[in-house]
């Protein structure tokens, strides 16, 4: 009997295929959405959310570029001094409207 490695699956939101966003960039924001239902936006950062869907870090970084010009998310990002920084993703309420179709 062959063991399977720890596979994750992420729920792609079929309505975001529907739209201009590529394959990766549809799974990228499903994963942000899903995130973001407890407290209205995503708090995770870049390496887990890389390391979840797979995906090198340079290529996240324009994939979230690519989100944010869409208008699709937008992120905020507040100095905590000392301690670094906080980002926070939110995904737009028009994404969340197609989502909902």
């Amino acid at each position: 009997m062959t063991q399977r490695k720890n596979t994750k699956y992420v729920n792609i939101n079929l309505a975001f295929m529907n739209t201009n966003l590529s394959i990766s960039e549809a799974t990228v924001l499903s994963y942000i959405d899903s995130l973001s239902i407890k407290k209205g936006y995503c708090y995770a950062s870049n390496e887990s959310i890389c390391m979840a869907l797979n995906l090198n870090d340079r290529t996240l970084y324009r994939i979230l570029k690519s989100l944010e010009n869409k208008e699709y998310i937008k992120r905020v990002t507040k100095s905590l001094g000392n301690d670094g920084k906080e980002r926070k993703i939110y995904v737009s309420p028009d994404a969340k409207n197609v989502s909902c179709m």
